[in-house]
């Protein structure tokens, strides 16, 4: 995933106060696993009054995967226009999805050519300045994973004590697992392909690294059904975690407010979770 979305600025403009109290971030000790993010607002959203199957144009980056991409027949696919689309039937818009190229997205969004970016730009004080964004759908986050022969049944930094981690280099990833996991032995790699070799022959105890990544390693080809998850997904703000949102054109303030609507809905109904499964083969948190 090339673009990971800044998500300090946002928070401190948007969803200091409703979106985040369940999350707790990392301070003098290392985050416990958390479970799913509900995202939702704790009181119920009422849609907005607009007419039903007003026309949406959402626009999405082509080459975002597994969140937006050009499938191989042409049309947009990825978890985060699936959600979008799931989003717009419950608040009852009648959307369409383009995918074009990330250089293209605000300028679509600025000449009136879209009216949601579902993918892209970074979520910082200047594509703020210039759109408005929806509440979360999804998170990005860290994980750990193991050999099936480990007898390991914890990720805690106490567990994981003398045992050898291995991570990518040069990584937020890295740089978190120095911070709180220093009595572990932190072997690091050139990519996550790299580690998971290591994991795989025995030569290290754990890896730790992008949540999707890594759920995509352990039930890949190249895994060879070796290894498994530790624990839950692990959620820090300072360092690797950041939240997806769309962006709206900064002139049409209803449609955030139907799609937060539609966000909540398709969360409430299921919708999402579905969604995430066809995409994602193991449970993201």
């Amino acid at each position: 995933m090339r673009r990971n979305v800044n998500f300090s600025t946002a928070c401190r403009m948007f969803f200091g106060l409703v979106l985040l109290s369940s999350i707790a971030e990392a301070q003098d000790n290392p985050p416990a696993a958390r479970q799913a993010p509900l995202f939702r607002s704790p009181e119920e959203r009422v849609r907005p009054q607009l007419p039903d199957n007003l026309s949406v144009r959402l626009v999405a980056d082509e080459d975002f995967a597994p969140f937006s991409f050009r499938s191989r027949t042409g049309s947009p696919a990825g978890i985060s226009v699936e959600i979008a689309i799931a989003a717009c039937e419950q608040a009852r818009l009648a959307c369409t999805v383009e995918v074009r190229p990330f250089a293209g997205i605000m300028a679509a969004l600025a000449s009136g050519e879209a009216d949601v970016a579902v993918t892209g730009p970074r979520l910082d004080a200047k594509t703020l300045a210039a759109a408005r964004m929806t509440r979360p759908y999804f998170r990005l986050m860290g994980r750990f994973a193991v050999n099936n022969s480990s007898t390991l049944d914890a990720a805690s930094a106490a567990t994981l004590a003398g045992r050898r981690v291995g991570v990518v280099r040069d990584t937020l990833h890295a740089r978190w697992l120095a911070a709180y996991y220093a009595p572990s032995r932190i072997a690091t790699y050139d990519d996550l392909a790299a580690a998971g070799a290591a994991l795989k022959a025995g030569k290290i105890d754990a890896v730790f690294g992008d949540n999707l990544q890594v759920i995509y390693w352990v039930a890949g080809e190249a895994a060879a059904d070796c290894c498994r998850l530790l624990g839950g997904a692990y959620s820090d703000f300072d360092y690797f975690s950041r939240n997806l949102a769309f962006l709206i054109r900064s002139d049409r303030p209803e449609l955030a407010q139907a799609l937060d609507y539609g966000l909540d809905k398709a969360q409430a109904t299921g919708a999402t979770a579905r969604i995430l499964r066809t995409y994602v083969p193991l449970d993201p948190w």
